[in-house]
């Protein structure tokens, strides 16, 4: 939880590197912002990540 209380902007999280470090800060504790190219790919990220982290914000 290194990550607690902070929020990070990432762009590009729906995939590669951006989702590789959504994911890692997720699991760290920190809250996510993530952008994407279309609506589409930021929604399914979203949808992954929180199966995978659902208190995750």
């Amino acid at each position: 939880m290194r990550l607690k209380d902070k929020v990070a902007i990432i762009t590009g999280g729906s995939r590669g590197i951006g989702y590789a470090t959504a994911d890692k800060f997720l699991k760290e504790g920190a809250t996510v912002i993530l952008t994407a190219s279309s609506q589409g790919s930021a929604d399914k990220a979203v949808e992954q990540l929180k199966e995978k982290y659902p208190d995750a914000t």
